[in-house]
């Protein structure tokens, strides 16, 4: 529900805005503005109420939202109004040039609302990325689809594109929407470039994770255990496999890629003894456990809260809610996140009493440990925590208002690039394109401020993007029709233009129809295999 609320509070924020920026202007050259709704009120709406001669409510469907502007064919496909003789107040009766900065005023509210809250964000929380060279000091770690194209663990970004992209979460987009990337192996500069199908490959199977931070092979041990057959315990310390030590944990993983199907002696210290556990791999890989069953010995409780509450879990029925920071278990204080773990695996089918910062407050929650050792719940960095790659630029009010029109600029231009690779069929990247639904799956099951109004700021400048497409139905086309009349002297007849809405509208209804379906449909068989 909350993954909901923060979607619902995003669109709302954004649709009102961009939809202000149309009345605002229509005012401005003295237009008349008939409706002014959040969300569509196809069939009826849930609240309206007229103040003056405008329409203001809300509507049931939360697809977008619209301003009804006298003398306007536009997403209410009224074109009644059209028929009778133009009044001074109606859209339709103003100059081209009014006529453009209304169709435009919601894509300029949209681009201004990022600029403002990266202006504030920056000078406030400050400006924080992670850095492209801190996290490939040791080299780069990426995934089997990663390594298939043409990488190697061990890779060194030197350019993408002639260019060195200095934030790593931009640069790995850029990696995706290159002609040529030049990395660093083994001090030889070697030169990748990507084929569409390629790029699809990794778009349709690792994404936008198939490369990582390379970690070295210590102080791992072993925090969730697929398989009950498992020969594998918590708190086993991965070493390596018999006779063969690794660097880095990325070189441990290819070996087992490298040994499908074959038995492995896996060497591990339990208990502080070293031992060696005889398993099989299967054809992926895996040797029975989780995908993400290693973390760090050293880890602290401090240093990490509640993620996500598993819905339905004991976690969720002892009151544990997201944020939270454990601090005992059964009274007893904890440093590592470690003896959590172990303290959990002694108390299988038991209830336990868990101690939690709650808003800077004590609390205890009487919680059932599961069978498998658990609660069911995912951690994640508590503010305290900081990540060693990352760079955080808190600048003044003026460096900051420099920094957010850059920060809106290049997001949009990256936006450029993202459309550029969906027009390539071979790249699947069609297939990425997500609705509402979509989109709020990918939110985090908690409430945080910070992520909420930086996924707003991203997603106003793609829709400011997005409406400025020439795609009739959408404010882009309206105004190009505009920029040709303004050029050529000649106005596309009520007709026609009443025509190309139509068209628009079924082609915008119909993408939204198969991306709603096609996140709908992944929703059902994720719950089903669940």
């Amino acid at each position: 529900m909350i993954q909901v609320a923060q979607i619902l509070f995003i669109l709302s924020v954004l649709v009102i805005l961009h939809e202000f920026g149309h009345y605002i202007t229509a005012k401005m050259f003295k237009m008349r503005v008939e409706k002014f709704y959040l969300f569509m009120d196809a069939g009826f709406a849930l609240i309206k109420k007229k103040i003056g001669e405008t329409e203001w409510g809300i509507g049931w469907l939360p697809l977008g939202g619209y301003v009804k502007i006298s003398g306007m064919i536009d997403e209410s496909m009224d074109t009644e109004q059209m028929e009778s003789e133009p009044q001074p107040w109606e859209f339709r009766s103003k100059p081209a040039w009014q006529r453009l900065i209304v169709m435009l005023g919601g894509i300029i509210v949209n681009v201004l609302l990022a600029w403002l809250i990266y202006t504030i964000m920056f000078s406030t929380v400050g400006q924080k990325y992670i850095s492209t060279e801190k996290i490939q000091e040791n080299g780069l770690a990426f995934g089997e689809v990663g390594q298939s194209v043409g990488f190697k663990n061990g890779d060194k970004i030197v350019s993408i594109d002639g260019k060195l992209q200095p934030k790593f979460n931009w640069a790995v987009i850029d990696i995706l929407l290159s002609d040529e990337v030049i990395v660093n192996r083994n001090g030889k500069e070697v030169k990748l470039n990507l084929t569409d199908e390629q790029k699809g490959e990794i778009l349709g199977r690792e994404g936008k994770g198939f490369v990582k931070a390379r970690f070295e092979m210590k102080d791992i041990f072993v925090d969730s255990i697929a398989s009950k057959k498992s020969q594998f315990k918590i708190k086993d310390e991965i070493v390596g496999i018999q006779n063969q030590k690794f660097t880095y944990f990325d070189e441990f993983k290819d070996y087992l890629h490298a040994n499908k199907n074959n038995q492995v002696a896996v060497s591990i210290k339990r208990d502080a003894k070293d031992t060696v556990v005889n398993v099989l791999v299967d054809k992926e890989g895996s040797i029975g456990l989780e995908k993400d069953f290693f973390i760090n010995s050293q880890l602290m409780l401090k240093d990490i809260k509640v993620g996500e509450v598993v819905e339905g879990s004991n976690a969720e029925k002892g009151k544990l809610l997201a944020n939270d920071i454990i601090q005992k278990v059964n009274g007893k204080e904890l440093t590592f996140y470690n003896e959590f773990r172990t303290i959990l695996s002694q108390n299988k089918n038991k209830e336990v009493v868990i101690t939690v910062n709650r808003n800077n407050a004590p609390l205890d929650l009487k919680v059932l440990v599961n069978e498998e050792g658990k609660l069911g719940f995912t951690t994640k960095p508590a503010k305290e925590a900081t990540n060693e790659f990352e760079i955080n630029n808190k600048l003044s009010f003026g460096d900051a208002v420099s920094a957010a029109v850059n920060e809106s600029y290049q997001l949009l231009v990256y936006n450029v690039k993202q459309f550029k690779l969906i027009l390539k069929p071979a790249t699947g990247a069609y297939k990425q394109v997500q609705s509402p639904i979509g989109i709020a799956r990918r939110l985090p099951s908690f409430w945080d401020w910070e992520f909420i109004w930086n996924f707003t700021a991203l997603f106003s400048i793609g829709l400011a993007f997005m409406n400025l497409l020439p795609i009739p139905g959408l404010d882009g086309g309206h105004a190009l029709f505009t920029i040709v009349e303004m050029i050529t002297g000649k106005k596309l007849s009520n007709k026609a233009a009443g025509y190309v809405q139509t068209a628009g509208m079924i082609f915008l209804l119909s993408l939204m129809a198969l991306t709603f379906g096609k996140d709908i449909y992944q929703l059902i068989i994720d719950k089903i295999a669940n």
